[in-house]
């Protein structure tokens, strides 16, 4: 029996063969008892804030395939509605009839995570010494785990001489591990046993080959595999979670992150900016974390970013240096940065087309050195108010076996889908990648 991870796999192999000439085709995948229907997608036009689109998610593709839950095998079907591909499926398999019981549902389960070790140069000794640390539900990314371990034994970064970890560091949000690394150890070699890339199959075929790999280091010792992960298809229709004003998303933001872990920017600071009207009632009456560790650092007056307090993204993305078009500069001079995830800077989209005014305040990850963006969420509010559930939902995930936490990651994704419809509608957007790799087990 195989899990999504490794159809996913078997699918973007049968989308792109060796030798397949243009952009790679995207997998779209729907789960049902015996499998999954595979198609390819048109590649969705970049989330850049100058593009101003939305892409609806695709239903059906013009290729189908279905990869079998028992065997692994793909077998091609006719291009027709994913239902109808379902039902002959299960009609030539005998599982069309009321008489044939249905699948039990699996139970979510998360990925093996990640470990990391460092080889430094032992501080009392000069001689040769390795560390390893292994990525758990609610915990700090193992990389960063293995950074504060070496700080603990007094090692200088400077003298760690490799870093190896079993999936290549994410550079993705959830505290971009890949871009930490090399800046943090400037005198080390890095390597990995499986890529983790920028695309969703490349990252389940990193992730199903260290499966492998787990699977056949166990057997050698004679002790039982974990769990295999199962990742649970993102729900299509949630019921939408009841509205928080923003007076109670301030009471709800102190209860979780505490009296000072919450910043009301000054009234005045704001009235300068073109923040939409909604955006700055947010930021006046509920305020904003002023951290949420990996994913979230409010700018602060004491330390404004370069450009000033709540600048434009154009003004700060010059004044720290950026490779951006100026047509794309252009764009962003439409954009207020409130903060950052690490790397990327978070901002609120102020302008828009006339045709696309429902863009009007939705939040976006901008890319430093090209001004590429992300899509976060539609609105300042739903982004903070996700964040707090985030940050509980680590905090209960802490010490769970990966059943526990898949059925803790299950529940958040339909949360935030609850929350927001439009934060998990691609797998590209913000969120869908910091669940993603929450199924895989990296934190």
């Amino acid at each position: 029996m195989i899990n999504q991870a490794q159809a996913h796999a078997t699918a973007a192999r049968w989308l792109n063969p060796e030798g397949h000439q243009g952009p790679p085709r995207e997998v779209a995948m729907q789960e049902f008892d015996l499998g999954w229907v595979v198609w390819a997608v048109p590649p969705p036009p970049e989330v850049d804030p100058q593009t101003g689109q939305r892409r609806p998610p695709a239903e059906v593709g013009a290729a189908c395939g279905v990869v079998d839950r028992a065997s692994g095998e793909l077998t091609v079907w006719p291009s027709v509605p994913v239902d109808e591909v379902v039902r002959m499926y299960q009609h030539k398999h005998g599982a069309g009839s009321a008489a044939a019981p249905a699948a039990p549902a699996e139970p979510p389960v998360t990925g093996p995570g990640n470990t990391a070790v460092a080889t430094y140069a032992d501080p009392s000794t000069g001689e040769e010494t390795s560390l390893a640390r292994v990525s758990a539900p609610g915990q700090p990314p193992a990389e960063f785990q293995l950074y504060d371990e070496l700080q603990r034994l007094g090692v200088h970064p400077a003298n760690v001489r490799a870093v190896h970890t079993d999936l290549r560091s994410a550079l993705l949000p959830g505290g971009y591990p890949g871009d930490f690394i090399l800046r943090t150890f400037p005198n080390a070699t890095f390597s990995c046993t499986e890529g983790y890339g920028m695309r969703p199959e490349e990252r389940a075929e990193g992730v199903a080959g260290l499966l492998r790999h787990v699977e056949m280091m166990h057997q050698l010792a004679g002790r039982q595999a974990p769990p295999r992960p199962h990742r649970v298809p993102v729900p299509q229709r949630v019921e939408a979670a009841p509205q928080m004003r923003d007076v109670a998303l301030g009471k709800h933001l102190v209860e979780v992150f505490g009296p000072q872990g919450v910043t009301r920017p000054d009234a005045d600071d704001l009235a300068t900016t073109q923040l939409p009207e909604a955006t700055k009632g947010t930021l006046i009456w509920a305020g904003l974390p002023a951290q949420v560790p990996f994913f979230f650092t409010a700018d602060r007056p004491e330390a404004p970013p370069a450009g000033g307090l709540f600048p434009d993204v154009a003004t700060y993305l010059r004044a720290t240096g950026t490779e951006a078009k100026e047509q794309t500069l252009a764009t962003l001079a439409g954009y207020v940065r409130i903060g950052t995830d690490g790397l990327y800077t978070l901002a609120v989209q102020c302008t828009a087309a006339e045709e696309n005014q429902n863009l009007v305040g939705t939040v976006w990850a901008v890319q430093p050195s090209s001004g590429g963006g992300r899509f976060v969420n539609r609105t300042l509010s739903a982004y903070f108010r996700s964040l707090a559930l985030l940050a509980t939902t680590r905090a209960q995930m802490q010490g769970m076996d990966p059943y526990a936490a898949g059925a803790a990651v299950a529940a958040f994704q339909e949360q935030i889908a609850a929350i927001d419809s439009w934060a998990l509608d691609d797998d590209s957007n913000w969120w869908s990648l910091v669940i993603e790799q929450m199924w895989h087990g990296l934190f």
